[in-house]
């Protein structure tokens, strides 16, 4: 994922949500089917997403199988989307303990 989203060591925050935005696009329908309301948990690289009652609870769902990722959270059948990048310690993305970003659409 790093490779795909940084240039010159940087991480490239635009591109992420591009690319996150763009993923949901293809896949809007069929959550919008059965789970409208709820938020989902995207990572576009790997094709997969995770639904959870919350943002919260989405991103809880992907961290457990991928918790050195960032998805990027949209409320399903909502007109506005918001990423959240949480990254662990070790993380080839921040040298930070912990760092949570927001990034409005």
């Amino acid at each position: 994922m790093a490779a795909e989203n940084t240039r010159n060591g940087q991480f490239n925050l635009e591109e992420f949500s591009s690319n996150s935005l763009k993923y949901y696009d293809k896949i809007r329908l069929d959550l919008e089917a059965h789970s409208i309301g709820k938020y989902a948990a995207l990572d576009f690289q790997g094709g997969q997403y995770w639904i959870g009652d919350t943002a919260a609870e989405a991103l809880a769902k992907a961290k457990k199988e991928s918790p050195d990722k960032l998805f990027f959270i949209v409320q399903i059948g909502s007109p506005a989307a918001f990423s959240i990048q949480s990254m662990a310690k070790g993380s080839q993305l921040s040298k930070k303990p912990r760092d949570l970003s927001w990034a409005n659409r």
